[in-house]
């Protein structure tokens, strides 16, 4: 039970993370959001461990596992970030449905957690149909959109070997301990790279813009990373990525009803396509079974 409800709170909170993003870019630039963000969550990750009565690790391992979590906080935070200014938030996450078919691709290399079939092969073509639809409608609308595009994408890529590779680690961490030491790790990398982009803080600065911020440091990074690290201890790599099948159609309805977003109708008809080739990827069982049974029905009698 305690699973199931962490895995529905990190779904609603996924579902709006796209929109907050560019909310809390209103009047800042993408290096200061996701800086900032970054930064005060890692501050406020210390108290929240010492309430759990927990305290960091430095062993090898608990070490390998902040480094692989923060391929996911800082690569693709830093590209998403990137692209959030140039493409609608539920677009966002929409191309971060991809996420469970690239997880699955690296664990069935590096966990062996998955296999290919040949269902699974159909629901990538369905779901890269899909994509090119979405990407292609995009791009007529916005020539600056595949900035946004190659940013997301690049995020997920990001994202995903990041679930692998905390899963292959296995390190055995509490959740809020894998948090801590993962936002630590990534604010290091943000404070390494920050002579690149420098801090520029808007004057004055919009209360739209702090506000987004606020809810990415507390609900974004504290307690969905938390609750993130929690469900991967249990469930593959593959399954936790599933949640993002479920987040695009709250993320398009939250940027609907909150910032005005319209999609074209061939983009809609995209994103169906490449959520139905995602749900296919996941369920692909009945389709591989009928697909056997087929084969054994052309093969020549002996």
């Amino acid at each position: 039970m305690v699973i199931i409800l962490a895995y529905l709170t990190v779904i609603f909170i996924w579902s709006t993370t796209p929109l907050a993003i560019q909310l809390s870019q209103d009047g800042l630039e993408f290096y200061s959001a996701v800086s900032l963000r970054m930064w005060l969550a890692a501050l406020l990750s210390v108290p929240v461990v010492w309430l759990l009565k927990q305290r960091l690790a430095f062993h090898k391992q608990a070490l390998v596992s902040y480094l692989a979590g923060s391929v996911g906080v800082y690569g693709a935070m830093m590209a998403v970030y990137w692209g959030a200014a140039y493409i609608p938030s539920g677009l966002i996450s929409v191309l971060y449905g991809l996420a469970p078919m690239l997880s699955g691709a690296i664990a069935f290399f590096w966990l062996k957690e998955r296999e290919l079939t040949p269902a699974r092969v159909l629901a990538l073509l369905i779901a890269l149909s899909g994509l090119t639809l979405v990407v292609s409608a995009r791009l007529a609308v916005d020539d600056n959109a595949w900035r946004g595009i190659l940013g997301t994408l690049v995020s997920v890529l990001c994202f995903s070997w990041s679930a692998v590779w905390v899963k292959k680690a296995n390190a055995g961490l509490h959740p809020m301990v894998q948090t801590s030491g993962t936002l630590w790790l990534s604010s290091l990398g943000y404070l390494l790279t920050l002579p690149l982009f420098g801090l520029h803080l808007p004057q004055p600065w919009p209360l739209t813009s702090q506000l987004g911020l606020g809810y990415l440091v507390v609900f974004g990074s504290i307690v969905g990373f938390m609750l993130y690290f929690f469900i991967l201890k249990y469930l593959s790599a593959a399954r936790v990525t599933l949640i993002t099948l479920v987040a695009p159609v709250l993320a398009m309805s939250w940027g609907n009803l909150i910032n005005g977003e319209e999609f074209q109708p061939t983009a809609l008809r995209g994103a169906a396509l490449l959520l139905a080739g995602l749900a296919l990827y996941q369920w692909h069982r009945p389709l591989d079974t009928f697909f056997a049974r087929s084969r054994k029905k052309k093969a020549p009698a002996r």
